[in-house]
């Protein structure tokens, strides 16, 4: 017993190659066709012959990966290509989502490989052929490409973006949402900026979600935006392209201001960044003054927010004593908070919307002026529940939002338990709408698409 748990406890730092992975796959599949058999002889056996029998077979889970494991790319190929002559029955779109996430696997070690080798690596026919089996997916309701979304991995996606007619994408909808959409919010924030760049502006601008925002919002309302998103968007639209992009209801903000409002902001912050530990580094050296060596080479971001070795823009090593190399320290981003904003961080919020992207675009906006404890609910009936448990200082309401209870029905039963503050966060200015929200006595209104500075002028009156 001893030496079974020895082996137990070393078992995680055992090196496996590929041939002994291959022989693993092997002696499965062996294993599984052995119980599969003697499965077909019971049922033989014991059930009566009849065309109406349950099978016990049909009970065991089907190892369809592990037959497709198997496959060679050609076969894989060919796979899809038959998805398409398949005639007016529907293909089996959960086997095309494990042959795509298979296929791309077995040929590419990483996304970043991909993007600069599948023109070498997937022929002009094949990859023609596997465009043409995404539009017809699409035309029938895109089943397999909503499975690659949900399911996929990264590379799965990125494959997706890479191949497709991103103008399908935009054609077919999940509960109200664009497959444009959805892809936009699951893919990886490293795969993002090639989104961009293949939807471009006319997609990225002219495909509306249930709630009326363009793909382009959706982007920006993403909590892990990056400098090279920034980057992406500058190449795909010019100035006046920006001042087009508006919400489906032509109001709030166009696309310009928003995006000016972003950029300035994490363009700023990472200068500020790195004035701070620029600061912190000649500090640190002059404390380091007549000791033997000078602190060790520490990673720094660069404009990118790219780590970066002291020393490596010259591409020489960084040379002890000598300034004109950072030699920088680490410092959290989030000390770059207004110490003014610190009071604020112990005061609850709740923010309620059924869009996930506006609630992470407003609790983004939040965060950036200091609040850090806020909760989210997504319908009226789950703020009631949260607000009785968490007892929030403030409520930013949506008014319109499916379910039992709208924003203005949710803040009633809110405000008969609980003295609590609530701005109602909308995008209808109709009377009928505000009148019924008036008799909530709320602190305020937001109409959307909004902006930090509403947010800032609405908390502030509430002093």
């Amino acid at each position: 017993m001893e030496d079974s748990n020895e082996k137990w406890h070393t078992s995680s730092t055992v090196t496996y190659s590929a041939e002994d992975l291959e022989q693993i796959r092997r002696d499965y599949n062996a294993k599984l066709s052995a119980l599969e058999s003697k499965l077909q002889v019971i049922e033989n056996a014991v059930l009566p012959k009849s065309s109406t029998r349950c099978h016990i077979s049909a009970l065991m889970p089907q190892s369809t990966d592990s037959s497709l494991e198997r496959a060679t790319p050609r076969q894989l190929f060919e796979l899809f290509e038959s998805s398409l002559n398949a005639g007016p029955k529907k293909p089996d779109f959960r086997k095309l989502t494990s042959a795509w996430g298979i296929l791309f696997s077995s040929l590419f070690l990483s996304p970043m490989e991909m993007q600069s080798e599948i023109q070498n690596k997937i022929s002009t026919e094949n990859l023609a052929m596997l465009r043409e089996v995404i539009k017809s997916d699409c035309a029938r309701q895109g089943r397999f490409v909503f499975d690659v979304i949900k399911k996929g991995e990264q590379i799965d996606r990125l494959a997706l973006i890479l191949i497709a007619d991103l103008r399908d994408l935009g054609g077919i909808e999940h509960d109200g949402v664009p497959a444009i959409h959805l892809l936009t919010r699951a893919c990886d924030k490293s795969i993002r900026p090639v989104l961009i760049e293949k939807a471009g502006k006319h997609l990225l601008s002219s495909v509306f979600d249930r709630d009326g925002m363009p793909v382009f919002f959706t982007i920006l309302g993403l909590g892990n935006l990056t400098i090279y998103d920034i980057n992406a968007i500058e190449k795909v639209f010019s100035k006046d392209d920006l001042r087009q992009v508006m919400v489906q209801k032509k109001t709030g903000r166009n696309g310009l201001e928003a995006f000016t409002e972003i950029s300035t902001q994490m363009r700023e912050k990472l200068a500020l960044q790195r004035k701070r530990l620029t600061t912190s580094c000649h500090k640190a050296n002059a404390t380091y003054k007549g000791a033997v060596g000078p602190p060790k080479n520490i990673p720094v971001p660069d404009e990118n927010g790219k780590d970066m070795q002291a020393g490596e823009e010259t591409g020489s090593p960084a040379e002890p004593g000598n300034d004109n190399k950072s030699t920088i320290c680490q410092q959290d981003a989030s000390s770059m908070s207004d110490a003014g904003d610190t009071p604020n961080k112990n005061k609850k919020i709740l923010i309620v919307d059924d869009n996930e992207i506006i609630r992470l675009l407003l609790l983004q906006r939040l965060n950036d002026l200091g609040y850090e404890n806020c909760v989210q609910a997504k319908s009226g009936d789950e703020a009631v529940k949260l607000a009785e448990a968490a007892r929030p200082y403030l409520i930013f309401m949506d008014i319109k939002m499916p379910g039992k209870l709208d924003g203005v029905a949710a803040a009633h039963k809110i405000k008969a338990s609980l003295d609590t503050r609530i701005i109602f966060v909308t995008g209808s200015s109709d009377e009928d709408t505000l009148d019924r929200a008036k008799d909530v006595h709320p602190e305020g209104y937001i109409l959307k698409p909004f902006d930090e500075t509403k947010l800032r002028v609405a908390l502030q009156l509430l002093r």
